[in-house]
């Protein structure tokens, strides 16, 4: 359903937020500012402007436009400016003057570098907000690293929390890591406006990307740290080296069942197994690395078998009612045609593009019920709107274009 009220009357309504990011993580995090009403002010190039721009997803371009643009660029203004000029440059500081929040997830010392880092802003804005993304942080060998997703899931340890012992570590195929940054960035920046309007001083707030996948793994870690023990990876594909059987997911006759934390002697009862409750029965001491994990390898394949033979939505009905946790498992068609995705998702006007179907804003407010969602903008698109609301002349921002500085 598309919505239908402004973006500005949102919680954040009033909040002007310089928008220096690319890529997922960044631009995931500003958008969601500006679903809560905030205006996002997306400061790229000239010439090129966000890469994601060109990062086509199964080659797919709707009017021109790539879907890894549409799909986190919503609700934003573009203004094109040539930061690395002495008069981009003084451009943008008149804004940064007259804005709440500027974030950006530049390459560490590129911020310094273009002479537009915390400590230079807070001079021209003594209130304002400054939020960085990095990849590593902001010290340490791993500070020149790109700081990609799949890079950063390889170097944090997640990829042998799953697989088996034989097979290769097993990374997330969606970037879980740019997702979960983008919330920490979000919620940084929430958390600096409270300070900055509690406090009247300037905040400065940074998140890694590799901060926030170990916070993913809170639980995991902390047990390894405190206790030296890890998960291990057998011959059982389950979902989880850390969860005891049955975690994980099995075929069935005409689909698949997750089947998440319960209790093996349930499952046995339901499924009518004497085998599987007589594993059930022998688990060893957890405390003992190599039965436990002998253990677990022998449960999959009996569990396997039985529910190769049980039709999806019968085993779940079943196994619900003995209490256990499972679930069908969905591609995306089986999820948007579920009525559980009612409300989930939304369709977005765009002048390019046309009607972009994708996901609608994941907090709701009840002073804000049905956002307006504005499609993503062209490049410079609002450059010479956004510069008038920031005062400056339109005789000035003809001169700018004439020059190159602005587009």
């Amino acid at each position: 359903m598309t919505q239908t009220t402004t973006p500005s009357s949102g919680p954040l309504a009033g909040i002007r937020v310089l928008d220096l990011t690319l890529a997922l993580a960044g631009p995931l995090c500003t958008q969601r500012l500006g679903d809560m009403g905030a205006e996002i002010i997306k400061i790229e190039g000239p010439n090129r402007g966000d890469f994601t721009r060109n990062a086509m997803m199964r080659d797919v371009l709707l009017g021109g436009e790539t879907t890894c643009f549409l799909s986190i660029n919503r609700n934003k203004k573009s203004v094109a400016i040539d930061l690395k000029s002495p008069k981009g440059q003084a451009l943008f500081f008149r804004m940064v003057e007259d804005a709440d929040v500027v974030i950006q997830n530049m390459r560490p010392g590129v911020a310094e570098r273009l002479g537009i880092s915390f400590e230079t802003l807070k001079a021209h804005n003594p209130k304002i907000v400054y939020v960085s993304i990095s990849g590593y942080g902001d010290s340490g060998p791993m500070l020149p690293r790109p700081g990609q997703d799949l890079l950063v899931q390889s170097f944090s340890g997640t990829t042998f929390n799953a697989g088996t012992a034989d097979g290769l570590p097993h990374p997330s195929p969606i970037y879980i890591v740019d997702v979960a940054a983008s919330h920490n960035a979000c919620e940084a920046v929430l958390a600096g406006l409270i300070q900055r309007d509690r406090q009247g001083i300037p905040v400065q707030a940074k998140v890694s990307l590799l901060a926030a996948v170990l916070e993913i793994q809170i639980q995991e870690i902390t047990t390894h740290m405190t206790t030296g023990r890890t998960g291990q990876r057998g011959t059982a594909p389950y979902s989880s080296t850390w969860m005891e059987p049955p975690y994980g997911i099995y075929r069935t006759k005409n689909g698949h069942i997750a089947l998440a934390q319960s209790s093996l002697a349930a499952i046995a009862q339901v499924l009518g197994s004497t085998e599987l409750a007589a594993l059930a029965a022998s688990r060893p001491d957890p405390a003992d690395d190599e039965k436990m994990l002998t253990w677990r390898d022998a449960i999959y394949p009996v569990l396997q078998a039985i529910l190769a033979k049980e039709e999806t939505d019968d085993a779940v009905v079943r196994l619900d009612a003995a209490g256990v946790w499972c679930g069908p498992v969905l591609d995306y068609d089986g999820l948007i045609a579920h009525p559980q995705s009612e409300g989930l998702f939304a369709e977005i006007a765009h002048s390019r593009a046309g009607l972009i179907k994708t996901l609608a804003p994941a907090i709701s407010f009840s002073t804000h019920p049905n956002p307006k969602l504005a499609g993503a903008p062209a490049l410079g698109e609002n450059t010479s709107e956004v510069l008038s609301s920031f005062g400056v002349s339109m005789s000035e921002i003809d001169s700018l274009l004439q020059e190159g500085v602005v587009a």
